[in-house]
């Protein structure tokens, strides 16, 4: 058996309060889970909490970087990589977000929605910290969303006049209010409605949509 060195106990700590952040911060809100709940939580001491982070803040921080890189890896990659054609993409990226919502039910008994639009719902006008960590990851998926939609245009799937820009928030948008409806029904089949949303948008737009600004 190997033996356990301080530095995988300090990771292994870190690793807990993470998971104790967003298991109790994405399933309820920022405002209502304190210090103390989280240690208790993650099964630690709250001198190690603030061995790893100023405070709440920064460990909210710190577990918003953690889920991108989750729904990055879980959603993002394989749903827009791994398919040819933005049809077949827009369908396996929807399957995607639909297991990995799906998941966080079953884990925590709630489905989230969005933990980046529920946090800015919240937290977006008195916390500028997290406002300008979440803008920076909603960006991030954004430039996924328009890769594809470039890609598209590239392929001749779209007009070469499509403002991929402006197609792409409104990829996001639709996304988010999808998300918002899946958390009021607690029903992942909800995330489904994204794809018929998305193929009248990306696939049959209005003018406006293949306009160059």
């Amino acid at each position: 058996m190997e033996a356990i060195t301080p530095n995988d106990t300090r990771g292994a700590s870190r690793e807990a309060l993470l998971q104790a952040a967003r298991d109790l911060i994405v399933t309820r809100s920022y405002a209502s889970v304190g210090i103390a709940e989280i240690c208790a939580q993650a099964g630690v001491r709250k001198g190690s909490l603030y061995h790893f982070f100023p405070g709440k803040e920064a460990l909210t921080l710190a577990m918003l970087d953690a889920l991108y890189a989750d729904f990055e890896r879980e959603v993002l990659i394989p749903g827009l990589s791994g398919a040819n054609g933005l049809r077949a993409r827009i369908d396996a990226f929807v399957q995607a977000i639909h297991a990995f919502e799906a998941r966080m039910q079953s884990e925590s008994g709630q489905l989230p929605g969005c933990p980046f639009g529920n946090l800015a719902v919240e937290m977006g006008t008195h916390n500028p910290a997290l406002r300008q960590a979440i803008r920076k990851h909603l960006d991030a998926v954004t430039a996924h969303f328009r890769a594809v939609l470039d890609a598209a245009v590239q392929n001749g799937e779209l007009p070469p006049e499509t403002d991929t820009a402006a197609a792409a928030e409104q990829w996001l948008a639709l996304m988010e209010g999808i998300l918002v409806m899946a958390k009021a029904d607690q029903d992942p089949a909800t995330i489904l409605r994204l794809g018929p949303a998305l193929g009248a948008l990306l696939l049959n737009p209005t003018p406006e949509v293949h306009h160059e600004r």
